[in-house]
């Protein structure tokens, strides 16, 4: 078995295995002093990726291994917490008058997957994605001062001491022409970057299906997704890798096991929150434009069978070409988002089945050698969630309606 398998088929079973909070509250003893170390050990076993069992040795960059280190120390606690409530839930009351009930323990522990999913998406293409994000937003300011010119321009002076002439304001929109140019020649080049670092999380594709991520909706949550991903399959072998070197210790290997509990439910928690967002959020906002729209086509074609002067009915004309173009959209932006929320209820329900199969496996575990067992035997699902990341390749029209599409995507984020 290859490295790259091994570390899928390890983490395939382990993030999915459940039941293990009375197993968790054996480790107590000289519980703080191992953390401690392995807190010490994780970058430095990180970066050598010693391998284990039947294993591969895998080459890991220096910079990804010190951002890895980061994530561990930064994430480690938060699964130590969640485990802690979790154990916590089941004791509680359904409510209370005084003292903590499940409703507020339970939205204790949202919050804390709320903050493991940030944790988890830090990674080099997070980076370069808010910079192409900054070079965009620069483009539109930069598009908005020269707008501010041209219209300065109509009333400047053709000489003046004093005021800007209609000179001086021809050489800055061409300058700032000319940085508009800049922006985007660095924008193409972060975004071969890019798409090869999203490549290196698992995530492959086109330059097309590249273009539409960064132009959609959701893109930043399915670049979050492979992010995370990647970052918890990272996790996973280190995790692995110290079980191993503890000597395959019960209450040790339990409590990694506690881990990857919570592990498989930030997946969880971040795959329904993309879900709700399209359902609940951007569906609905679709719906409303969509409705909008058809709202002022009845107008304009009601204006038009009463205009007679021809200028102004093809200014009308025009404006019910906008407005179908814009309907148009609408209707394949509604398809790409029902198609990435399929993609995303079909990950989801893989993963609550691998937990529901984990809560009774665990039960079938009682020495730490039929753990290990286990671990190596577990099939590859977590491959394949990274395979459903792919977005769907949307076939636009013609040039306008790719803009249009851009356009909707700020309507939605508004």
């Amino acid at each position: 078995m290859n490295t790259f398998a091994f570390k899928i088929s390890f983490l395939g079973l382990l993030v999915t295995l459940m039941g293990c909070a009375d197993a968790i509250e054996q480790y107590n003893e000289n519980q703080a002093s191992w953390w401690d170390k392995t807190k010490q050990s994780v970058v430095n076993l990180w970066d050598s990726s010693i391998s284990t069992s039947s294993t591969e040795e895998s080459i890991i960059p220096a910079e990804k291994g010190a951002l890895f280190g980061q994530i561990w120390d930064k994430v480690t606690p938060k699964l130590d917490h969640v485990l802690a409530l979790e154990k916590e839930h089941e004791k509680l009351p359904e409510s209370a008058w005084i003292g903590k009930d499940k409703r507020e323990n339970r939205l204790d522990i949202n919050q804390l997957l709320d903050e493991a999913v940030d944790i988890l998406s830090l990674s080099n293409s997070a980076q370069t994605r808010t910079r192409i994000s900054s070079l965009e937003d620069e483009i539109q300011q930069l598009k908005q001062t020269i707008s501010e010119h041209r219209q300065a321009k109509v009333s400047a002076p053709v000489q003046s001491q004093w005021k800007m002439t209609v000179a001086e304001y021809e050489e800055k929109i061409q300058q700032l022409n000319q940085t508009i140019r800049q922006r985007k020649a660095e924008i193409d080049t972060l975004k071969t970057q890019f798409a090869q670092e999203l490549a290196d999380n698992g995530l492959h594709l086109t330059e097309e299906q590249l273009d539409v991520l960064l132009s959609s909706i959701v893109g930043d949550d399915i670049i979050q997704s492979s992010i995370v991903y990647d970052n918890v399959k990272q996790i996973s072998q280190q995790l692995m890798k110290l079980t191993i070197e503890s000597g395959e210790q019960l209450k040790i290997s339990q409590r990694y096991y506690g881990m990857y509990t919570v592990l498989l439910k930030i997946l969880l928690h971040m795959q329904q929150g993309f879900i709700n967002n399209i359902g609940e959020k951007y569906l609905p906002k679709i719906d409303q434009i969509v409705a909008n729209v058809q709202d002022i086509t009845a107008t304009t074609q009601n204006l038009l069978r009463g205009e007679h002067e021809k200028n102004r009915r093809q200014h009308l004309l025009a404006n019910l070409e906008a407005q179908k173009l814009t309907l148009q959209t609408a209707e394949v932006y509604e398809k790409h988002l029902i198609g990435q929320r399929r993609k995303v209820i079909l990950a989801r329900d893989k993963t609550y089945a691998d937990l529901q199969i984990a809560q009774n496996t665990y039960k079938t575990v009682r020495v730490s050698g039929e753990l290990i067992t286990l671990l190596r035997s577990s099939q590859k699902s977590f491959e394949m969630l990274l395979n459903i990341q792919v977005p769907d390749l949307l076939v636009f029209e013609n040039v306008q309606m790719k803009q249009e599409f851009a356009i909707l995507t700020e309507k939605l984020a508004e």
